[in-house]
């Protein structure tokens, strides 16, 4: 599991499988995007015909990647945000134990509440505004401005997926 590969810290676990989560991603991506260099190089030196340009692929590698990695990123993103309700407020003789909303991923943290307020604030509303807005928008952009090409067999070989 993803504790396993963490050590002791004062950062609560539930955090750093957040963090672990949203920065894999990003990792495999630069890797990806690394790879496609490398590869270029390689291919340069080889003197090989190269389909598009480094930019061209690198661009389409991010694209296609960006798409596959997005359900698990909002999945990740979201989860931030799950709480559910335990006990309710009983009266005499009865007691709850535990009454309010805790967080899905750490039982034992009150939702926006403590370190996870912070975290749900810091981190998950700024992810939201990345995934709802900019993200959409970016797309939209890119194909807007190359919309007189999207029906072009270059086009699409590079960016088409």
């Amino acid at each position: 599991t993803v504790e396993c590969l963490m050590g002791a810290s004062s950062v609560p676990v539930a955090i750093r499988k957040t963090l672990f989560y949203l920065c894999s991603p990003v990792a495999l991506l630069l890797l990806l995007l690394l790879l496609e260099v490398v590869l270029a190089c390689g291919q340069a030196r080889n003197r090989a015909r190269t389909h598009g340009s480094i930019k061209d692929r690198m661009l389409g590698s991010a694209m296609v990647a960006t798409f596959l990695f997005i359900p698990s990123v909002a999945r990740t993103t979201l989860s931030l945000f799950a709480c559910v309700p335990l006990d309710k407020a009983t009266s005499e003789p009865n007691c709850a134990a535990a009454v309010g909303r805790y967080w899905v991923l750490d039982m034992g943290q009150q939702c926006f509440e403590g370190y996870h307020a912070a975290w749900a604030f810091a981190l998950g509303i700024p992810m939201l505004f990345v995934l709802a807005v900019a993200l959409p928008l970016g797309m939209s952009l890119f194909l807007w401005h190359n919309r007189h090409q999207l029906t072009m067999p270059r086009f699409s070989r590079h960016y088409g997926f």
